[in-house]
């Protein structure tokens, strides 16, 4: 088991900022190697990208990219208004499209959902008191990690599952999992 916590990340007032320029701003160890996570400004010059403050993230394991988000946003609040709008990126080289749904009271209808375009669909779902990490492949779903005492399992995960792991984390996304009725305590 290891908890996916960044060994680095940029300072406080640099991580929240939206990125002007292309920089390094966390890196996360994991069970495959350190993960870094590039943040630079978004391809889009549409008058809606910039007033949104557009991101392109990169998570990179040594030299090789694994997950790219092309129309991220700032960390937590903008990022997770974007997961609720969808965002695309590619994983390992294979294009999806993400979205956040639901902030509902019942468990089963929040949840973070990945479409890839090679026909696999890797969700974050709630179920009882756990987050769980889920792999859809031909209609049969396989729970590919799941928390325990707070901290995800990522010790048998490949490399994109892995990435996709460390962006819940660290973009703090894994809070679009909680029931709405924990923000008012």
């Amino acid at each position: 088991m290891s908890p996916l916590t960044p060994s680095w990340r940029a300072p406080r007032r640099t991580w929240q900022a939206p990125a002007h320029t292309r920089a390094r701003y966390a890196e996360i160890p994991t069970p495959l190697g350190t993960y870094t996570l590039f943040r630079e400004p978004g391809r889009r010059r549409t008058a809606t990208a910039k007033a949104e403050a557009r991101e392109r993230w990169q998570f990179r394991l040594g030299e090789d990219t694994v997950l790219e988000i092309d129309d991220a946003a700032a960390p937590w609040y903008g990022m997770r208004v974007r997961m609720r709008r969808g965002v695309r990126g590619r994983l390992d080289g294979v294009p999806f499209t993400a979205h956040a749904r639901g902030r509902s009271l019942l468990a089963h209808r929040r949840g973070i959902h990945f479409t890839l375009a090679d026909g696999r669909t890797l969700s974050f779902t709630v179920h009882r008191l756990h987050r769980h990490f889920v792999r859809r492949t031909a209609g049969a779903d396989t729970v590919i990690s799941r928390t325990h005492s707070g901290t995800w399992e990522a010790h048998a995960l490949d490399r994109g599952e892995t990435a996709l792991l460390c962006l819940i984390t660290i973009a703090g996304l894994d809070q679009l999992l909680d029931p709405p009725l924990w923000n008012l305590l």
